[in-house]
């Protein structure tokens, strides 16, 4: 045998064999197809109904287009029978009623050449077969209908797939002589454009986007695919695209289920003028949040859009639970001083000299890396280094979020404690920082960054402190509690309670002594314990050595016993 010279493209005949498996045997992939080629062929209703026909269900499918021509091009497969016009505008591929496979049809159809109507039954084992089907007269002067024997399952979803096909449908679709409601696919946008035979209409919604969220309309076949989102710094929403496709033909469905777009140079394309919209709808709002990347995107897009606008949020030390960051009131217009983000502990131990008047000559504001090349936003002075100076019998260490303090410093009080913090006066300053020293009284350094377990944190005070027992553990724990995810751990407020409990022994044993700190982990158990356990309107006295305890209500003297 020798080689052929050329070679072509064909489509073998066990093709046919195979088209049961084409679509999913769903009523929604026969109606996606179905109420299509009504479109294509020019129909202003289409009825959709279902009956009993000898003693089986039967879904009907009835346009007023222009009727088919050829039956033969109904059952060839990729042969789709339209005329120029719309094969070269919406690419359809001759496999629409292979939707239908397996199922017993008939379809009744009038054709304008031969000005006559004709019908035809295909059986459900006449679907792979290719054997002969007897084309015969029917009296029908316009459009298609279409008879299928219903599988005992489309009955429960015939309704909704009516429904949800007539939605954003351009014909009025009728279920069972009751007209279906339809809607713009973009009536929800604030602002729409058209592009190359599209509508893109941008809306604002949750920074989240399901990947299953359908974005673009195909003449009432809806698809998910993903399209482009833009957030505002600060924002819990973002301005996203849906696209309404009118006659663009170089957008194309993926073949033959037709649930989700093919990735071509016109999708791209597409994309990018979505994007486009995006910005020129944010311009239309006087001012935005958005990241100086995205800034200088929509720059190369063509739209030119302000800096972002010059505030920012007051800085307020964050929290361990969750590393949230706690956002103070909006400052504009007024010396500001950018705080990067540090841990925790180290915030809320600074925060109780930084958030006290201005000590570094401006407001405090928590810096925002996005905004980084902004002119407004670089000249802002800023701070350049935060570290603590401890003063103690040990000698003079420093600490930070990137140290841990050396053996022989422990949880009590030292001499002094200095914080110190480094001003640069821009982002592109030269000169020397400000350098300023703020004393301060605590100091709370988990081990190694490990800042949930107290067992391992030394608490610093300075011998002239003066913070109360409960603002110390509110401290401690704004500083350290971070909860364990773990599936096998507690809930949260159990953790929570555990915690604040540990935080109040911590700051009672430091600040009241050994004496007034068990009295108050007494007075804890008793409360937690035993206060619920007392009736209501009476008082127990508590008389407890080790190993005794003496109960009496303090009312009735005569009741006593101990325990």
């Amino acid at each position: 045998m020798s080689l052929p010279a050329t070679i072509h493209t064909s489509v073998g005949q066990s093709m046919i064999s195979r088209v049961t498996r084409f679509y999913n045997n769903s009523a929604s992939d026969a109606r996606i197809e179905l109420l299509q080629n009504c479109r294509r062929a020019g129909a202003t209703r289409v009825d959709i109904d279902s009956f009993e026909l000898s003693d089986r269900p039967v879904l009907v499918i009835r346009d007023n287009g222009s009727g088919i021509d050829d039956p033969a091009k109904l059952v060839t497969l990729g042969d789709s029978g339209w005329n120029d016009e719309i094969a070269n505008r919406e690419d359809p591929a001759g496999m629409g009623v292979f939707s239908l496979a397996g199922h017993r049809v008939e379809v009744r159809s009038f054709s304008p050449v031969a000005n006559q109507g004709w019908s035809v039954v295909i059986a459900a084992d006449a679907w792979e077969s290719s054997a002969p089907l007897l084309i015969e007269p029917y009296a029908i002067n316009c459009g298609t209908e279409i008879l299928i024997d219903m599988p005992s399952g489309w009955g429960d979803t015939l309704a909704a797939a009516a429904k949800k096909a007539a939605t954003c449908y351009p014909l009025q679709v009728f279920f069972q002589s009751e007209h279906c409601a339809r809607t713009d696919f973009l009536a929800e946008a604030s602002r729409v454009e058209t592009w190359n035979g599209c509508r893109i209409g941008v809306l604002r919604g949750r920074n989240y986007r399901s990947s299953a969220e359908e974005t673009v309309n195909f003449h009432g076949l809806t698809v998910a695919c993903p399209m482009p989102s833009v957030s505002e710094i600060g924002g819990d929403q973002c301005w996203h695209v849906r696209v309404d496709i009118v006659d663009a033909p170089a957008l194309q469905l993926v073949l033959p289920a037709r649930k989700e777009m093919v990735q071509n140079a016109a999708l791209a394309n597409l994309r990018e003028a979505a994007e486009a919209v995006i910005y020129r709808t944010i311009a239309t709002t006087g001012s935005h949040r958005l990241a100086r990347e995205l800034w200088q995107r929509a720059q190369a897009l063509g739209v030119i859009l302000p800096e972002a606008a010059p505030w920012l949020s007051g800085w307020l030390p964050r929290t361990a639970d969750g590393d949230g960051i706690v956002l103070g009131e909006r400052v504009a217009g007024i010396p500001m001083v950018l705080v990067p983000n540090e841990e925790p502990y180290i915030e809320q131990c600074a925060g109780r000299v930084l958030c006290e008047a201005m000590p570094l000559g401006g407001v405090l504001v928590r810096e925002i890396a996005g905004f980084e090349g902004y002119d407004w936003y670089d000249a802002l002075a800023r701070v350049s280094e935060l570290s603590f100076r401890v003063e103690s019998d040990a000698g003079v260490h420093s600490y930070s979020s990137d140290t841990v303090l050396p053996e022989g410093i422990e949880t009590g009080r030292v001499a002094r404690i200095l914080l110190d913090v480094a001003v640069k006066s821009s982002r592109g300053a030269t000169g020397e920082d400000d350098r300023h020293s703020l004393p301060t009284d605590v100091l709370i350094a988990p081990d190694e960054g490990w800042y949930a377990d107290l067992d391992q944190t030394t608490i610093l005070l300075t011998s002239d402190s003066t913070i109360k027992p409960h603002e110390l553990a509110s401290l401690i724990e704004d500083a350290c509690f971070c909860p364990s995810e773990d599936s096998g751990d507690d809930s949260w407020d159990t953790q929570h309670s555990y915690f604040e409990k540990r935080a109040r022994h911590v700051a009672n044993d430091l600040l009241l002594g050994e004496d007034a700190a068990i009295l108050e982990r007494i007075r804890d158990v008793l409360r937690d314990e035993v206060n619920w356990l007392i009736p209501e309107g009476r008082r127990v006295a508590i008389v407890a050595g080790r190993g005794e305890v003496t109960l009496s209500y303090a009312a009735d003297e005569m009741t006593s016993e101990p325990a």
